[in-house]
């Protein structure tokens, strides 16, 4: 059985401890942390991951619904108040509104409310994730239906960069970006590989990358973002993450947070789709990567089936031992 990560709120010493003697009596493992106040609470979900929290009714800086409608959207969440034994008239930790209670001889009684106030938690969070991805999927098709259009109309009929930088534009303002470009790897007069941008869209107030180097060995993370890349996975990157050297470099765009994505073909990359985000620390979901990938495989077919630009040499991206 997974230990269980409990919030405890204002919940008195006495009834703690028969808390957790009728957890261990019900064969539950489990940690506590607790917290004696609704902020207290708050700044311990923020710094913590918990399974449940369970909380006393009555708090000294507010009461419960406060707490509730805060958390509750989080984690599942399991309200007490201390009353009285409807049979023996006796002290009770019961489930608010039910008729679940705990007492120093019927250590079990509320477990079944535990476990339901889980399960159902469970059932819900699994309904809003089923609902979240439907509504990505018929975004993205929505998304996927406007670039083909794009590519499909005189802009794009000549495999022209023009339908290229409008899809930038339509992907720029639906996922809220700061910038979006288009990198690819182009033989060089004196026979090295380079990077070169070829496409790119910034929002408002957002200034053009200036790139300090097309040389992937003088970029400090190339290397890794070519093994990345060779194996058709997409880079995510945080600034606040990544090394000193790497830091400096993606910082002097203002960069917060980094998604690239491969443009691929049989098991080589042909170029990335590059995408910032200079105001936010954003993890990158599972849907924005999906549609992004769908968009890499249109400008490929439609867009670089048309140029005549070399493929990287792997060799040409490992730094010399």
């Amino acid at each position: 059985m997974t230990p269980l990560n409990l919030l405890i709120v204002a919940i008195r010493p006495e009834w703690l401890i028969l808390l957790e003697n009728s957890l261990t009596y019900a064969g539950y493992t489990f940690q506590m942390k607790q917290a004696d106040s609704k902020q207290a609470a708050i700044k311990a979900f923020h710094e913590g991951r918990y399974d449940l929290l369970i909380s006393n009714c009555a708090l000294p800086d507010g009461t419960i619904t406060d707490l509730a409608d805060v958390l509750g959207s989080q984690l599942p969440c399991l309200v007490m108040s201390e009353g009285f034994c409807p049979v023996s008239a006796g002290p009770v930790l019961a489930v608010t509104d039910t008729n679940y209670y705990i007492n120093c001889t019927n250590k079990l009684e509320w477990i079944p409310a535990l476990e339901n106030t889980l399960i159902k938690w469970k059932n819900n969070a699994q309904q809003k994730l089923d609902q979240h991805q439907q509504r990505s999927e018929t975004f993205n098709k929505k998304v996927m239906a406007r670039c083909e259009e794009i590519f499909s109309s005189d802009k794009g009929h000549d495999g022209s960069a023009e339908a290229v930088d409008s899809a930038f534009e339509l992907l720029l303002e639906v996922m809220d970006l700061s910038r979006i470009y288009l990198c690819m790897p182009h033989n060089g007069n004196d026979g090295e590989t380079e990077i070169r941008k070829r496409v790119e869209v910034t929002a408002p107030g957002v200034a053009l990358k200036r790139s300090a180097s097309a040389n992937p060995l003088e970029i400090p993370f190339f290397t890794r973002w070519n093994i990345l890349f060779e194996s058709g996975r997409p880079v995510q990157e945080l600034l606040e993450n990544l090394p000193r050297n790497e830091h400096h470099w993606l910082a002097r765009h203002d960069i917060m947070s980094l998604l690239a994505v491969p443009v691929c073909e049989n098991g080589r990359w042909l170029a990335y789709i590059g995408l910032e985000d200079t105001m936010n620390i954003r993890e990158w979901s599972e849907a924005e990567i999906e549609l992004v990938v769908l968009i890499s495989g249109l400008i490929h077919k439609k867009y670089l089936s048309n140029e005549k630009s070399s493929r990287l040499n792997p060799e040409l991206l490992t730094s010399p031992a």
